[in-house]
C-alpha cells in the first residue's frame, strides 16, 4: 500500500498539477478548436514553468545545503521553495497572458498564486497539504467548468468522478506515508477549493 501511495504522491506532486488543471481546460472545453500543435505548446510551456523551473530551483537549493530533502517535508525549509514556485507561477501567468488564454483559464494560475501564498503563510505556524491544496484546486475547476457550460458534455461525468476519486487517494496516500494529519490534508484541500472559486468569480 505504501508503494502505491509513493506513486500516487509523485505523480500528482503539486508541481505537476498545474500542468494536468490546464490541459484539462484546453483540451476538454471549446479551447480544442485551436489544434493539438498550439495546445501542445501551451501545456509544454506550462509544464516548464510551473514544475520544471521550479524543481531546478529546489534540487540546487539541496545540493547547496538550505534544504535538507527534496521532498520538503520539513515544514520550516519550505519557505524559499515556495518563493521560488511563487515566482514561476507568475512567469506562468504572464505566458499564459501573451497566448490570450481566457480569463477563466487563468484564474486558475491566479488561484495557484494566491495558494502559495497562503500556504506559506500557514506554513510558518503548521503543515497543511500542498499536494491536497493542488487536489481541492483540480477538482473545483472541473466542477466550475462542468457548473457553467465550459467543458464538452462527454467529458463532464467522468472527470468528476475521476478528480473526486483521484484527490480522495491523494489525501489518504498522504496520510498513509504519514506526511500529514486528516486536519492538513482537510485544510489543504477547502483552501484549494477556496482558493479556486474566489479566483474564477473575480476573474470571470
Amino acid at each position: 500500500m505504501k508503494k502505491l501511495a509513493t506513486l500516487l504522491s509523485t505523480l500528482f506532486h503539486p508541481l505537476l498539477m498545474p500542468t494536468y488543471g490546464i490541459a484539462i481546460a484546453l483540451y476538454t472545453s471549446y479551447m480544442r478548436i485551436f489544434g493539438d500543435r498550439l495546445l501542445g505548446i501551451i501545456v509544454t510551456g506550462v509544464l516548464l514553468t510551473t514544475c520544471v523551473l521550479p524543481s531546478l530551483g529546489i534540487y540546487i537549493l539541496y545540493k547547496t545545503g538550505h534544504i535538507s530533502d527534496v521532498r520538503l517535508h520539513n515544514r520550516t525549509e519550505r519557505t524559499v521553495p515556495y518563493i521560488i514556485n511563487f515566482v514561476c507561477y507568475v512567469a506562468c501567468y504572464l505566458y499564459l497572458y501573451r497566448f490570450g488564454i481566457p480569463s477563466w483559464i487563468l484564474s486558475f494560475i491566479a488561484a495557484a498564486l494566491i495558494s502559495l501564498i497562503l500556504a506559506l503563510f500557514i506554513n510558518r505556524y503548521w503543515k497543511i497539504s500542498a499536494h491536497m491544496i493542488a487536489a481541492g484546486s483540480m477538482v473545483t475547476l472541473v466542477f466550475l467548468m462542468s457548473f457553467y457550460g465550459l467543458m464538452l458534455k462527454p467529458y463532464i461525468l467522468p472527470l468528476q468522478l475521476i478528480t473526486l476519486l483521484l484527490a480522495g487517494a491523494i489525501g489518504s496516500s498522504r496520510i498513509l506515508l504519514n506526511r500529514h494529519t486528516l486536519g492538513q490534508v482537510g485544510a489543504g484541500f477547502s483552501l484549494g477549493v477556496l482558493c479556486c472559486v474566489s479566483m474564477f468569480y473575480i476573474f470571470a
